[in-house]
């Protein structure tokens, strides 16, 4: 192989993963815009009144979860890459072992199951922006995990008008990411 077909292959793959890595970003902004929005109106109705906050959620999470699969699954190709099958293995392994803590160990009636419930999405996401290598979505990840930490701790009264702000928070974030990334 001549030293101009070997550049001519390499910045094709280069391109190529670029493309996918620009994929598997998209996904994590709409996810951010998709949960944003169901963690401020959840948020924001727990605060209101607890009983319809509580049925909101009851048909929010199933149905933000299938929709995020869905996201997942509209991106095709693209999320099969190793880094895709990564975050793709990791969110399911996390909401396997968050489904069985809940049922068996700490349902999510009180506020230390919802702050719980939280930790764990703050983490995914600190872990995450570095798997991915997007520093502001770590941040953001233990951003959430002090603001819940903080919310739990001094002050639990407000904790899901906060656990709102912060779903506004993400929602936003996620659209300067999608701004940033397809612009």
């Amino acid at each position: 192989m001549k030293r101009e077909e070997a550049r001519t292959l390499l910045k094709s793959l280069e391109e190529t993963e670029g493309e996918a890595r620009l994929k598997l970003a998209l996904l994590g902004g709409w996810t951010l815009v998709l949960w944003g929005a169901l963690w401020a109106l959840g948020g924001f109705l727990l605060a209101w009144n607890k009983e319809v906050g509580g049925r909101f959620w009851t048909v929010a999470g199933p149905l933000g979860g299938l929709l995020s699969f869905y996201l997942g699954a509209r991106q095709g190709v693209s999320v099969r890459t190793f880094l895709g099958l990564q975050t793709f293995y990791f969110w399911a392994l996390l909401t396997l072992f968050a489904l069985l803590h809940w049922l068996f160990l700490l349902p999510p009636t009180d506020l230390r199951g919802e702050s719980f419930l939280v930790s764990l999405v703050a983490f995914a996401y600190a872990y995450l922006g570095t798997l991915w290598r997007i520093p502001g979505m770590a941040w953001a990840g233990l951003g959430l995990f002090a603001v819940d930490l903080v919310l739990y701790r001094a002050f639990p009264d407000l904790f899901h008008l906060g656990m709102g702000a912060v779903g506004l928070l993400a929602l936003v974030y996620g659209g300067v990411l999608l701004w940033r990334w397809t612009r």
